[in-house]
């Protein structure tokens, strides 16, 4: 009797408990509740109300993965495979939440755009509302573009990651800044890493794709960064360098998130000091304790700025650039550049841009001297890395003749007379971007929605580079009414011909032709190309959707901008 008075009442708690949670969605939960439930295996955590899903790795969420796709795929596609596993799951997804907007379940948010975080809908349908999973001991923010962040899981800190999200939709790139160096943030390159590329994953049976990843790369989408240090000025006690830095990016991108990091093959930054202004007596000791394990110690400065190194130290310190733009808003894009300082010997090439075009790009090229430390007898030969080679003084302007496909040229200077104590010093400056800046690997079309027949319809598309310097091409047409949707890209794309000598234009109807489905459920068209596909924003491509109840639109790179 005891027993079943025991089980009564346990089952009674249990129903309060839960009659409980339904009751305050908006609960805040500790860090330590939200720990337990991990460590007892739980997959759904609840944070402020929100679920979020949970994965013990990267290989766990592949799985997951893979299995709903197949039963998405087993099940021609229909979204009620997708529905059934959030109501297994009791889960609210970021797929759920953009259809309660779209049948008018929620309030309509103009902001809110699921296309921004992925095109998957099988990933769609595993992040939670605001776009968020758990892989490991970190909380995953999604983007539709190349670079998704994480920050370690706390309840807390999905508030902090929601922050960061929030201020990315306004540019507010100083808040951002604040966020990412303060909690521990970092990001991942998914267009570098056959990791994260879920849905090709899936579509290759669960085997990743072949590739190693590249951790310090740049994304073919308009955004270049050169960083340059500059010996600005040497005393009998300490050197002086000045930590800037060059662009090349569209006219419409807004400010960058830059987040600065600094190495040394010793591991000894103590005797450093710094300033954000250069000025004398400005100059301070940072106590640098956030180290990312690809790039170094986060030094929390977001523009220029002021290392002073005593003379006496001897060592080679690396400071490196993480630069991104349009963070969280789909075409998320970084670039990244780092130089060498060796104390030793002190001078470096600076690389100034002057312009930027689709047929040329002029940049200045210096090796910046004081009277307390000049260089060698005046003369350099400097060679460009295109093929051409000039002998001149410390400071010279070259002129490059731009190919189709970004790459990257070395500039090298060889200092006549005796330099840092060697005869004939060669200097070099890597990574000067050397490619049409009108062409894209990486670009997202604006998407488009509204009313029609009384149901909402959203129009997206989407070019992106794969992490083997291949191409796909996404269409997506969703529309919850009968009848048949039609999706057909129209105009130019182009792909760089042998040697990079020129840019190839090809008929886009050679890598997908039109797509017709009939019914309510989405017409989604995707494409993959051997060749390493580019748009061109001064001739772009277009993609006519059309619906047999007599809608038509056409899709343009509205947003698509030679960079500058």
């Amino acid at each position: 009797m005891r027993k079943k008075l025991k089980n009564i009442g346990l089952i009674l708690v249990f129903l309060s408990s839960l009659a409980y949670v339904s009751c305050h969605k908006d609960e805040i939960f500790s860090d330590e509740e939200q720990l337990a439930a991990r460590e007892t295996g739980s997959k759904n955590i609840i944070c402020n109300g929100k679920r979020v899903l949970r994965f013990n790795s990267l290989a766990e969420l592949q799985q997951a993965h893979l299995q709903l796709y197949q039963q998405y795929e087993n099940g021609n596609q229909e979204e009620q495979v997708l529905v059934d596993y959030e109501t297994a799951n009791n889960f609210y997804s970021l797929r759920k939440k953009a259809e309660d907007m779209d049948d008018g379940i929620i309030p309509d948010d103009p902001t809110f755009d699921e296309t921004k975080f992925t095109l998957d809908p099988i990933l769609e349908t595993l992040l939670n509302q605001d776009g968020m999973i758990i892989i490991g001991d970190r909380l995953y923010i999604w983007d539709s573009g190349c670079l998704i962040q994480s920050i370690p899981f706390s309840c807390s800190n999905y508030e902090n990651l929601l922050a960061f999200f929030n201020a990315s939709k306004t540019n507010s790139t100083s808040v951002m800044h604040s966020i990412f160096i303060n909690n521990n943030m970092q990001n991942v390159n998914t267009c570098d890493d056959a990791n994260y590329d879920l849905e090709t994953i899936s579509e290759n049976r669960g085997k990743v794709g072949p590739g190693k990843v590249e951790v310090k790369s740049k994304n073919g989408c308009g955004y270049e960064v050169v960083i340059n240090s500059n010996f600005v000025k040497c005393t009998e006690e300490w050197n002086f360098y000045k930590i800037s830095y060059q662009s090349i990016k569209p006219l419409d991108a807004g400010l960058p998130l830059n987040i600065f990091y600094l190495s040394s093959a010793f591991g000894d930054l103590d005797g450093l000091e710094f300033s954000p202004t250069g000025d004398d007596g400005s100059f301070y000791p940072i106590s640098l304790t956030f180290q990312d394990q690809n790039y170094g110690y986060v030094v929390p400065f977001s523009t220029h700025f002021f290392i002073r190194i005593p003379v006496a130290e001897t060592n080679i310190f690396n400071v490196s650039l993480l630069s991104s733009i349009e963070l969280l808003q789909g075409n998320s894009c970084s670039s990244f550049d780092a130089v060498d300082i060796d104390n030793s010997c002190p001078f470096t090439i600076i690389a100034i841009k002057d312009n930027a075009s689709s047929s040329q790009a002029t940049w200045i090229f210096s090796i910046p001297q004081t009277e307390d430390c000049p260089i060698g007898e005046g003369k350099v030969l400097w060679n460009f890395g295109d093929g051409t080679s000039e002998t001149a003084g410390p400071s010279i302007t070259h002129t490059y003749t731009m190919p189709c496909k970004m790459t990257y040229l070395t500039v090298t200077a060889t200092v006549n007379g005796m330099m840092c104590g060697v005869t004939g010093k060669v200097l070099t400056k890597g990574n000067i971007p050397y490619g049409n800046p009108c062409m894209r690997e990486n670009y997202k079309f604006p998407t488009y929605k509204g009313h029609a027949n009384g149901k909402k319809y959203k129009l997206v598309s989407q070019l992106k580079r794969t992490f083997i310097g291949k191409s796909k091409v996404i269409n997506k047409y969703k529309h919850g009414i009968m009848g048949y949707k039609t999706i057909k890209s129209i105009g130019a794309i182009y792909n760089p011909a042998a040697n990079n000598s020129g840019c190839l234009e090809l008929n886009i109807t050679s890598i997908l032709g039109p797509k017709i489905t009939n019914g309510k459920k989405r017409n989604r068209q995707k494409a993959l190309s051997v060749m390493n596909l580019h748009i061109n924003a001064e001739n772009p491509y277009k993609i006519n959707f059309s619906h047999s109840n007599g809608f038509t639109h056409a899709l343009t790179a509205d947003d698509l901008y030679c960079s500058q």
